[in-house]
């Protein structure tokens, strides 16, 4: 009696303590979201956002030889880096992101919110070498002898006060005395700005530069001489702007396409697996919090292709609650309690979970340190939602479960999806359903209403594939990849139009300022239009909107997006995508190979290149266009994918020890494939409600990304049900026999 009260009094004081825990850890999600909202929101100290989403522009200056010839050093750069800041400073705005790549003799400036892009461009590429020449054209004074140099208003017009240091002062005294009655000029950039005639020596160190036609324009130029001459000459070589109400637009579709896909992805989840379900959908909101609040820590900024990561991140956290939850309706169909499912669920899951995401990482790392800026943003925010996914699933999801078991160990395992019998002693006892470890190979093929041999029917999946690929390469050797300008160089411009345009207008516009062969397309009732020309200067692009301002009509210069890729960025970029694939292949070649066996490392590559060449042909075949975002889409491809085919391999590695002698390897793989079935549908269609978020909602900067994602998941998805276990038969068929191992056993 004593000891049954004891264990009623255990029972209810830790029924107790698990409501405790479980309220506070509810209401402490509560508190952190409602207390999240206004610092991660906040337009100045919430998480910064890049030019994609505020507007801006993004720039990159390569550093020119001079007449001389003379090499460009590494102080070179540093020093036009440290001018361009100060030019910068002098614009007042917020977060400028300026990095000096010193290998390349580059500068890469990122301006977010700046409101006249095209005066900004001008001020930073401008060298500002200020000089004062004599009658006979010796230069007398420079920019360097300057102290200051101030806007303000002349008798006649706007001007620039010029003070002198005192070593100018006294070069300026000296040569004012010399020259009375002559005229001494004023260059800037070895341009005439004015020729004054001297009419007195002027001892006090000060100038005045006049002509200006408003103070805007005057202290313009104030800023460029007072942060000094640019060492060396700069060209664009790369620009992207994004007008400021464009940057607003695809923000507030980036932000309905992450509500969409995350109801759409909670109800998933709540129909699916119910109460398990319920604590999933609470695990999302601690890593959305996570992964925002680790964004702003770090001070990333957050782009739009690191919106696409977040969400596609998203997809990529509840397949982990999907596979773990499996593999507890696995334990409570063996039998267990519902306590002993839970702590054995997880524990069996954690490996497979762990190995499909450490691959995706990989892809994520490869993409960071070998992308371009935007695309350095899609990998943080994946990088970021991997760890945090992991956290939320094996950590907090596994707390907020025990807990709850805490509070009722014998609930029904309905709500966990699973229903169970009572034997006539009235014992629940368990079912041996195709996802169970115990069910045998035949029960497995009883269960399924459409049962089909996977594994037999390999050489048909092998022909499709084939068929598929054949086609894909045929396209790539005929049609070529539609390369955008990313990869090509050029300039390309997104316009906004007040009314109708033709195409014909556009492309006499273009001829007049002498731009032969562009590419135009007409979209938005012909109210918008997409122009592709070779890389322009700015001259003579600023010649051009012009035209088209003047022969075309009035556009919107707030929604201007405006892209220039110079040869160089093009041909490294491709280089960088060709080296991005050849090492995230590696990578997952070797830990697959490490954790698994190299044959499953061989077959889950021959999967991955399947995936990877049906994706880019078929953007071949309706010759889609491709820009850097296709790249870091083929990546995440690359990781997404074998993160389905590790689960099917985890299976197979799981159920190959219980073969016994005469049992056929073939029956083992596809009971294996068979068992995963269910598990690889429903966690594909959680990513694929994402990425149709993505591309339905997300706007036309993140929709090929989101194109190639959904092609390479699919394929992805048949390629690891349907060609790498088969492949993994294969190869082991054709291994030779260890004596006493485990391919003497293999039957084909």
């Amino acid at each position: 009696m004593g000891k049954s009260q004891v264990t009623i009094k255990g029972g209810s004081m830790m029924k107790r303590g698990s409501i405790l825990k479980l309220t506070a850890a509810l209401l402490l999600i509560v508190i952190a979201v409602v207390f999240s909202i206004q610092p991660l929101t906040d337009s100045e100290r919430g998480i910064s956002l890049g030019l994609d989403l505020r507007g801006g522009v993004h720039l990159v200056l390569q550093a020119e030889p001079g007449p001389d010839g003379a090499a460009i050093t590494a102080d070179d750069v540093e020093k036009a880096k440290s001018i361009i800041e100060k030019r910068v400073n002098e614009m007042g705005l917020s977060e400028p992101v300026i990095q000096a790549d010193l290998d390349k003799k580059r500068i890469i400036v990122d301006l977010a919110g700046v409101q006249d892009p095209d005066k900004a461009v001008e001020a930073l590429k401008t060298t500002a070498k200020l000089t004062f020449k004599d009658p006979q054209g010796n230069v007398v004074i420079e920019g360097g002898d300057l102290k200051d140099a101030r806007a303000g208003q002349g008798e006649r017009s706007y001007v620039v006060h010029l003070t002198f240091s005192p070593e100018g002062a006294k070069k300026f005294a000296d040569v004012t005395s010399r020259n009375i009655g002559q005229n001494i000029g004023i260059y800037l950039d070895d341009q005439l700005l004015q020729n004054p005639q001297v009419q007195a020596a002027i001892t006090n160190g000060q100038a005045e530069i006049t002509g200006y036609a408003s103070l805007e324009e005057a202290a313009q130029y104030a800023v460029l001489l007072r942060s000094g001459a640019l060492p060396v000459s700069l060209s664009i070589e790369e620009k992207r702007t994004v007008g400021a109400s464009l940057g607003v637009d695809s923000l507030n579709k980036s932000i309905n396409a992450g509500i969409v896909a995350l109801v759409f992805i909670l109800l998933f989840m709540l129909v699916l697996y119910r109460l398990p379900g319920l604590v999933a959908n609470i695990s999302l909101i601690v890593f959305t919090l996570i992964v925002l609040w680790a964004l702003k820590g770090f001070g990333a900024v957050l782009t739009l292709p690191g919106i696409a990561g977040i969400l596609l991140s998203i997809g990529m956290a509840v397949d982990l609650n999907i596979i773990i939850y499996e593999r507890i309706k696995e334990e409570l169909r063996l039998g267990k309690s519902l306590r002993a499912s839970v702590e054995a669920g997880f524990s069996r899951a954690f490996l497979t979970v762990f190995d499909s995401n450490i691959t995706t990482l990989f892809a994520a790392a490869t993409l960071f340190f070998l992308g371009t800026s935007s695309i350095k943003g899609f990998a943080i925010t994946l990088g970021i939602g991997i760890f945090a996914s992991l956290f939320t699933a094996i950590t907090f999801t596994r707390m907020l479960l025990r807990w709850i078991v805490g509070i009722n160990p014998r609930m029904n395992t309905a709500w966990f999806g699973v229903k169970r019998e009572n034997d006539a002693s009235g014992k629940k006892t368990g079912e041996a359903t195709p996802a169970t470890q115990a069910a045998t190979y035949e029960d497995v093929k009883a269960s399924i209403p459409f049962y089909f041999n996977v594994v037999k029917r390999r050489y048909i999946w092998f022909a499709l594939s084939l068929i598929m690929i054949a086609v894909s390469l045929g396209s790539l050797f005929t049609q070529k990849l539609n390369l955008g300008v990313d990869f090509t160089g050029g300039t390309m411009l997104d316009m906004k139009f007040s009314q109708q345009v033709t195409q014909e207008k556009i492309t006499q516009a273009m001829e007049s300022v002498g731009l032969e062969g562009p590419v135009v397309q007409l979209s938005d009732n012909d109210t918008s239009a997409l122009i592709r020309t070779s890389a322009l200067e700015e001259d003579k692009r600023n010649e051009l909107l012009t035209a088209l301002q003047t022969q075309v009509g009035d556009f919107d210069k707030e929604s201007l997006k405006e892209d220039k890729v110079g040869p160089s960025i093009g041909q490294e970029l491709t280089r960088n995508a060709f080296l991005s694939l050849a090492i995230a292949a590696v990578l997952m070649l070797v830990y697959i190979g490490f954790r698994f066996q190299f044959a499953y490392a061989v077959s889950g590559i021959l999967a991955l290149v399947h995936d990877v060449i049906i994706t880019v042909g078929i953007f071949s075949l309706f010759q889609w266009e491709i820009d850097a975002t296709f790249v870091a889409a083929i990546l995440t491809i690359f990781g997404y994918s074998i993160n389905d085919t590790v689960v099917i391999f985890d299976r197979i590695r799981e159920n190959e020890p219980r073969l016994k002698r005469g049992d056929s390897y073939e029956d083992m793989v596809d009971k294996s494939v068979w068992q995963m079935m269910g598990r690889s549908i429903k966690t594909v269609l959680t990513v694929l409600i994402s990425l149709l978020a993505i591309y339905i909602l997300g706007g036309e900067s993140t929709q090929g990304f989101a194109l190639a994602m959904l092609i390479g998941v699919i394929a992805g998805a048949y390629s690891s049900v349907f060609n790498a276990s088969q492949i993994l038969v294969e190869i082991k068929k054709r291994m030779k026999p260890k004596r006493g191992g485990k391919a003497a056993r293999t039957k084909a």
